[in-house]
C-alpha cells in the first residue's frame, strides 16, 4: 500500500469516528427533547389546572417555568437539527471515500 492510500484510509478512519461522535450527540439531544416534553407537559398540567381553580398567585410562575422548558426544548431542537446535517454531510464525504477507494482498486495496475 502506498503511504498516499495510508493516509486516504486514515483520513477515512479519523472521519468515521467524527460521524459515531456527531450521532452520539444526536441522540442525546434527542433523549433530551423527549425529557423536555415529558416535563412541558407536567407544567402545562399544573399551568390548568391553576387556571382553572382560578388561582392566580400559582399562574405566573408556572407560565415562567413553562416559558423556560420550551426554550431549552426548542434549543436542544436546533442543535439536534444541525447534528442531522452535520451526520448527513459527513456520511456523504465517508461513502464518497469508500467509493473512490472501491473503484482504485478496481483499476489494473500499469505498466511500465
Amino acid at each position: 500500500m502506498s503511504t498516499e492510500v495510508l493516509a486516504d484510509l486514515m483520513t477515512i478512519a479519523e472521519m468515521q469516528a467524527t460521524l459515531e461522535q456527531e450521532e452520539r450527540k444526536f441522540r442525546r439531544a434527542c433523549d433530551q427533547i423527549v425529557l423536555l416534553n415529558e416535563r412541558l407537559s407536567s407544567r402545562q398540567f399544573w399551568f390548568k389546572l391553576a387556571r382553572d381553580n382560578n388561582r392566580k398567585s400559582l399562574r405566573y410562575p408556572l407560565r415562567l417555568r413553562l416559558a423556560v422548558v420550551d426554550g431549552i426544548r426548542n434549543m436542544y431542537y436546533d442543535y439536534a437539527t444541525q447534528k442531522v446535517e452535520e451526520i448527513g454531510l459527513l456520511r456523504n464525504v465517508v461513502a464518497d471515500f469508500i467509493i473512490d477507494d472501491i473503484d482504485m482498486s478496481d483499476e489494473e495496475p500499469a505498466d511500465n
